[in-house]
Protein backbone atom coordinates (compact mmCIF):
# COMPACT_ATOMS: atom_id res chain seq x y z
CA UNK A 1 0.00 0.00 0.00
CA UNK A 2 1.23 3.70 -0.71
CA UNK A 3 2.95 5.44 1.58
CA UNK A 4 0.01 8.73 0.95
CA UNK A 5 -2.78 5.93 1.25
CA UNK A 6 -1.52 4.75 4.96
CA UNK A 7 -1.87 8.06 5.94
CA UNK A 8 -4.93 9.42 4.92
CA UNK A 9 -6.26 6.20 6.13
CA UNK A 10 -4.53 6.72 9.48
CA UNK A 11 -6.09 10.39 9.09
CA UNK A 12 -9.39 9.41 8.84
CA UNK A 13 -9.39 6.50 11.23
CA UNK A 14 -8.06 8.77 14.10
CA UNK A 15 -10.50 11.79 13.42
CA UNK A 16 -13.35 9.29 12.85
CA UNK A 17 -13.47 6.90 15.76
CA UNK A 18 -13.99 9.52 18.40
CA UNK A 19 -16.54 11.01 16.83
CA UNK A 20 -18.29 8.10 14.99
CA UNK A 21 -22.20 9.72 15.22
CA UNK A 22 -20.61 13.33 14.23
CA UNK A 23 -19.61 12.67 11.32
CA UNK A 24 -23.11 10.70 9.75
CA UNK A 25 -25.55 13.79 9.46
CA UNK A 26 -25.62 17.11 10.23
CA UNK A 27 -29.59 16.75 11.73
CA UNK A 28 -31.40 14.55 13.37
CA UNK A 29 -34.82 13.59 11.42
CA UNK A 30 -37.58 12.75 14.21
CA UNK A 31 -40.54 10.60 12.94
CA UNK A 32 -42.48 10.38 15.59
CA UNK A 33 -43.96 12.39 18.59
CA UNK A 34 -42.05 11.80 21.79
CA UNK A 35 -44.32 15.00 23.48
CA UNK A 36 -47.84 13.08 23.55
CA UNK A 37 -49.62 15.41 26.12
CA UNK A 38 -50.45 19.53 25.53
CA UNK A 39 -51.91 22.18 27.66
CA UNK A 40 -52.78 25.22 25.94
CA UNK A 41 -55.11 28.73 26.23
CA UNK A 42 -57.29 29.13 23.38
CA UNK A 43 -58.48 32.16 22.85
CA UNK A 44 -61.78 32.00 20.25
CA UNK A 45 -61.73 28.98 18.68
CA UNK A 46 -64.17 26.55 20.40
CA UNK A 47 -65.18 28.21 23.28
CA UNK A 48 -67.15 32.18 23.71
CA UNK A 49 -63.84 33.50 24.41
CA UNK A 50 -61.17 31.89 25.95
CA UNK A 51 -60.58 27.92 26.99
CA UNK A 52 -57.97 25.86 29.02
CA UNK A 53 -57.20 22.41 27.21
CA UNK A 54 -55.71 19.38 27.33
CA UNK A 55 -55.03 17.07 24.59
CA UNK A 56 -53.64 13.91 24.43
CA UNK A 57 -52.30 12.29 21.07
CA UNK A 58 -52.78 8.56 21.00
CA UNK A 59 -52.02 7.50 17.59
CA UNK A 60 -49.05 8.01 14.92
CA UNK A 61 -47.84 6.07 11.93
CA UNK A 62 -45.61 8.45 9.89
CA UNK A 63 -46.80 11.81 9.19
CA UNK A 64 -50.19 11.12 10.55
CA UNK A 65 -51.12 11.61 13.74
CA UNK A 66 -54.80 11.29 15.64
CA UNK A 67 -55.72 12.67 19.17
CA UNK A 68 -58.67 13.61 21.73
CA UNK A 69 -58.59 17.36 23.57
CA UNK A 70 -61.39 18.25 26.19
CA UNK A 71 -61.51 22.06 27.69
CA UNK A 72 -63.16 24.42 30.29
CA UNK A 73 -63.99 27.61 29.36
CA UNK A 74 -65.96 30.53 30.89
CA UNK A 75 -67.57 33.93 29.27
CA UNK A 76 -66.13 35.46 32.51
CA UNK A 77 -63.90 39.06 32.25
CA UNK A 78 -64.74 38.93 28.13
CA UNK A 79 -68.37 39.30 27.68
CA UNK A 80 -69.66 42.28 29.63
CA UNK A 81 -73.02 42.37 28.23
CA UNK A 82 -74.28 38.70 29.69
CA UNK A 83 -75.67 38.92 32.60
CA UNK A 84 -74.79 35.68 33.91
CA UNK A 85 -71.03 33.59 34.07
CA UNK A 86 -71.93 30.17 32.37
CA UNK A 87 -68.58 27.28 32.03
CA UNK A 88 -67.78 26.26 28.44
CA UNK A 89 -66.85 22.81 27.73
CA UNK A 90 -65.47 22.28 24.00
CA UNK A 91 -64.73 18.68 23.22
CA UNK A 92 -63.01 17.50 19.41
CA UNK A 93 -61.17 14.39 17.91
CA UNK A 94 -58.09 15.79 16.11
CA UNK A 95 -55.53 15.01 13.38
CA UNK A 96 -52.07 16.25 12.01
CA UNK A 97 -50.43 15.49 9.15
CA UNK A 98 -46.93 16.55 8.95
CA UNK A 99 -43.13 16.31 10.20
CA UNK A 100 -40.84 17.55 12.36
CA UNK A 101 -42.48 20.99 14.42
CA UNK A 102 -45.11 22.52 11.56
CA UNK A 103 -48.12 19.85 11.06
CA UNK A 104 -51.77 20.64 9.15
CA UNK A 105 -54.23 20.34 11.83
CA UNK A 106 -57.98 19.13 11.59
CA UNK A 107 -60.76 17.92 13.86
CA UNK A 108 -64.34 17.91 14.53
CA UNK A 109 -66.03 18.46 18.04
CA UNK A 110 -68.76 19.26 20.35
CA UNK A 111 -68.90 22.23 22.98
CA UNK A 112 -71.34 22.78 25.41
CA UNK A 113 -72.43 25.63 27.24
CA UNK A 114 -73.85 25.07 30.42
CA UNK A 115 -77.07 27.97 31.00
CA UNK A 116 -80.32 28.09 30.96
CA UNK A 117 -80.21 31.25 28.92
CA UNK A 118 -82.98 30.28 25.98
CA UNK A 119 -81.06 33.58 24.14
CA UNK A 120 -78.00 31.35 23.48
CA UNK A 121 -77.07 28.39 21.74
CA UNK A 122 -76.78 25.49 23.94
CA UNK A 123 -75.28 23.03 21.86
CA UNK A 124 -72.29 23.51 18.75
CA UNK A 125 -70.50 21.29 16.44
CA UNK A 126 -67.36 22.66 15.15
CA UNK A 127 -65.20 22.10 12.52
CA UNK A 128 -61.26 23.17 12.54
CA UNK A 129 -58.93 23.62 9.96
CA UNK A 130 -55.13 24.97 10.89
CA UNK A 131 -51.54 25.14 10.99
CA UNK A 132 -50.10 23.52 14.68
CA UNK A 133 -46.53 24.24 15.76
CA UNK A 134 -45.07 21.18 17.81
CA UNK A 135 -41.83 20.12 18.59
CA UNK A 136 -41.79 16.25 18.37
CA UNK A 137 -39.41 16.68 21.72
CA UNK A 138 -41.41 18.63 23.48
CA UNK A 139 -42.02 22.72 23.87
CA UNK A 140 -44.16 25.57 22.79
CA UNK A 141 -47.15 24.80 21.13
CA UNK A 142 -48.86 27.16 18.51
CA UNK A 143 -51.75 26.56 16.85
CA UNK A 144 -53.65 28.96 14.51
CA UNK A 145 -57.10 27.43 13.09
CA UNK A 146 -60.48 28.56 11.41
CA UNK A 147 -63.01 27.21 14.22
CA UNK A 148 -66.63 27.20 12.23
CA UNK A 149 -70.10 25.75 14.06
CA UNK A 150 -73.03 24.72 13.22
CA UNK A 151 -76.00 24.24 15.37
CA UNK A 152 -79.23 22.85 14.87
CA UNK A 153 -80.72 24.60 17.94
CA UNK A 154 -83.40 27.39 17.32
CA UNK A 155 -83.92 31.15 19.34
CA UNK A 156 -84.31 34.21 18.51
CA UNK A 157 -81.17 34.97 17.23
CA UNK A 158 -81.12 31.68 14.89
CA UNK A 159 -84.69 30.92 13.86
CA UNK A 160 -83.22 27.96 12.17
CA UNK A 161 -79.70 26.02 11.36
CA UNK A 162 -77.10 28.23 12.97
CA UNK A 163 -73.46 28.49 10.62
CA UNK A 164 -70.70 30.65 12.54
CA UNK A 165 -67.48 31.28 11.29
CA UNK A 166 -64.86 31.60 13.89
CA UNK A 167 -60.60 31.93 14.44
CA UNK A 168 -58.80 30.46 16.96
CA UNK A 169 -55.31 31.17 18.85
CA UNK A 170 -53.72 28.75 21.00
CA UNK A 171 -50.60 28.81 22.86
CA UNK A 172 -49.14 26.50 25.72
CA UNK A 173 -46.45 23.61 25.89
CA UNK A 174 -46.47 20.13 24.82
CA UNK A 175 -44.70 17.48 26.94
Amino acid sequence: MPKAVRHILFVMLTIGLPFPGKLSAQYKIVESMQALNAAYLELGGNSDTYSVNYERLLFQRAAFKTGLRIGVGSNLFFLPEEDNTYPIIPLEAIGLIGHRNRHFEFGLGYTRRLTDNPDLLQEMYFGRLGFRYHPPEGGLLVRVALTPFVSSETNVRTPGLALVPRFGLSVGRSF
